[in-house]
């Protein structure tokens, strides 16, 4: 494989290294920018009490930190890091709280969620940087694209 090429689960992207590099460090950029609060709002409850925070609200917290995880490793190189957080985002999503909607589209759209964090674990595992780069990208596009769902879903009116 050249070194311009980059390679995820069979499928290869033809993209110059250059532009790769600088897309993940734009990406990081804007990541550490959402990801790295360091005077985050408290966690509020179902009535804004900030004594018992929500338990959902604990949750994303955590998945977070699992993501910061991989950002961190992806930043440093760190493999092991990436591996781990990836790791910890494929285990978060077989939790209960994680299922937030009981539709198809949802149980689909984890399934997918899954498979992309195992590309990034199987990349760091191969101590490819590029692979998990493009795999950590696709991870948060499944984020992005989950959370617009659970949005629309629960701002529709009832059926």
């Amino acid at each position: 494989m050249k070194d311009s090429d980059c390679a995820t689960d069979g499928v290869v992207a033809r993209w110059p290294r250059r532009s790769l590099l600088a897309t993940g460090a734009a990406l990081i950029a804007l990541s550490v920018g959402g990801l790295v609060i360091p005077s985050a709002p408290p966690l509020l409850g179902q009535d804004g009490d900030t004594e018992k925070p929500d338990a959902v609200a604990v949750f994303m917290r955590a998945k977070l930190g699992h993501s910061q995880h991989v950002l961190e490793g992806l930043a440093l190189a760190d493999f092991d890091l990436i591996a781990r957080g990836a790791q910890e985002l494929s285990l978060a999503s077989q939790a209960s709280s994680w299922q937030v909607l009981q539709t198809a589209d949802y149980a689909r759209q984890s399934g997918e969620f899954r498979r992309s964090c195992d590309r990034l674990h199987r990349a760091a595992k191969e101590k490819n940087l590029d692979g998990a780069a493009l795999a950590w990208m696709e991870v948060m596009m499944q984020c992005v694209q989950c959370h617009k769902y659970v949005r629309d879903e629960q701002d529709a009116p009832a059926r």
